[in-house]
């Protein structure tokens, strides 16, 4: 009973994660419960069903927003890898989970020993995936987003090298058809972004461009991480304009931000952020141009974004 509690759960989350209905992932969560609760404690394949149930309780948190769901999502994954023997072949996917789990959690509260210890145990993830492994640009992806969080919180240089190199690592060994194509480019886009501001080179911001353009390039129509890689791009044309001054860097900005917003689903815990940063892009232009019609632009994507974001943020 509990395998079979474990692969119907499984197959309500695998047809969430295909069709986006939450009440799918809901039943999983309830279905994986239950697996584990019938699982006798010391049994060798209690990781499994502990790993699936982490995994939604991940997305249900990244669905949401319910912090509880991320405190349970980290429980879970942590108690999957302590079961997990040293040699164990799923050992690097489990410490992957639990590692990126902790990523989210310092993006939401901050606390420095969430993101070091993040770094430490997806290093050792990528440590330990073989080279050749489908996975390994993904983890790769993931410790490059790790670090780049913590240069932005200590301003060490060597996060910030870091970050790159493990990124670009990623986008070297992803074939362009890969689904997650556009995200490492993106995230590595990111990456180079930050390079600039704290360097000034304007070729890390040219660069920056040109990989997070390709992302948007390569992602389909419909992709969920569309809006988020219009965004960056947008970010980076902007930050291209307080450098130069030139119009037409704050023209593109105002057009990708405007699609991003346009095609995240309604009620989407982004939405206040993506019309904050169109609401700078107006503002930037307003100062550039003087056209009233940008400062009033700016205003109302302001204030929309401050009613969509509750008040405990």
């Amino acid at each position: 009973m509990p395998r079979l509690l474990n692969n119907l759960g499984l197959a309500f989350f695998e047809r969430f994660g295909r069709v986006g209905d939450a009440s799918d992932l809901s039943d999983a969560i309830s279905i994986l419960h239950r697996a584990v609760h019938l699982f006798p404690n010391g049994h060798p394949d209690m990781p499994v069903p502990l790993t699936n149930l982490g995994n939604a309780y991940g997305s249900r948190f990244r669905r949401t927003g319910n912090f509880c769901d991320l405190t349970q999502a980290i429980s879970i994954q942590h108690r999957a890898v302590l079961l997990t023997p040293d040699e164990h072949p799923s050992l690097p996917v489990r410490l992957h989970n639990f590692g990126s789990s902790l990523l989210r959690r310092f993006e939401h509260k901050g606390d420095i020993s969430d993101i070091s210890e993040a770094i430490s145990i997806l290093h050792q993830a990528v440590q330990l995936t073989a080279d050749g492994d489908s996975d390994m640009p993904k983890r790769l992806n993931n410790l490059g987003v790790s670090h780049l969080r913590r240069f932005e919180r200590t301003g060490d240089d060597s996060d910030l090298s870091k970050a790159i190199s493990n990124k670009q690592r990623a986008v070297q060994i992803t074939p362009n058809s890969h689904p997650d194509m556009p995200l490492f480019l993106s995230n590595l886009g990111n990456s180079l972004r930050c390079c600039f501001k704290h360097t000034g080179s304007l070729s890390d911001l040219s660069e920056a461009i040109s990989v997070q353009h390709r992302a948007v390039l390569l992602a389909p129509d419909g992709h969920p991480g569309m809006p988020a890689y219009l965004d960056c791009l947008g970010m980076s044309f902007h930050s291209r304009f307080e450098r130069t001054g030139d119009l037409s860097d704050i023209f593109e900005p105002i057009s990708f931000q405007q699609r991003a917003v346009q095609l995240s689903p309604n009620g989407h815990t982004d939405i206040p952020a993506l019309l904050t940063n169109i609401g700078n892009s107006f503002q930037s232009r307003f100062e550039r141009t003087g056209n009233i019609s940008d400062l009033e632009e700016a205003i109302s994507k302001m204030q929309k974004a401050v009613q969509l974001t509750p008040d405990a943020q």
